[in-house]
C-alpha cells in the first residue's frame, strides 16, 4: 500500500527555522492555511511541497509535525531528520461513484 511521507528538519542549528517536506495533499493543504508558514518549493511534475516554518524549540517542532499529520513522528537513523508516514484517504464507493 502506498504511504505518504512528511519530513521535518532544522535549517541551521540554533536558529528556530524549520522545513517541512511532504508529498501528501492533505498535509500541504493544512500548511498552506497557516499564517506562519511559507511555501518555498513545489514540484511541477510530482506532488512535492516544501514549507518553511518557525518553532521556538525542537520539541515543539516535533509535536507540531505530529499534530499536522495526525500520526506518530520518528527520527531517521542516518541524518537526524524527523519523519511521519500517512496513509492515503480511502473512500468506500460503489460502481456509480456514490458514497455508501
Amino acid at each position: 500500500m502506498k504511504r505518504y511521507t512528511t519530513y521535518l528538519w532544522q535549517e541551521t542549528k540554533r536558529f528556530p527555522v524549520y522545513r517541512i517536506q511532504t508529498n501528501d495533499h492533505r498535509v500541504a493543504r493544512k500548511l498552506k492555511k497557516r499564517k506562519n508558514t511559507k511555501l518555498v518549493l513545489y514540484g511541477i511534475n510530482v506532488p512535492l511541497w516544501v514549507f518553511q516554518i518557525t518553532y521556538s524549540c525542537p520539541r515543539l517542532a516535533i509535536l507540531g509535525l505530529g499534530n499536522i499529520t495526525g500520526q506518530c513522528v520518528q527520527e531517521t537513523a542516518d541524518k537526524g531528520e524527523f519523519v511521519s508516514y500517512t496513509l492515503p484517504y480511502m473512500d468506500i464507493t460503489n460502481e456509480d461513484g456514490v458514497q455508501l
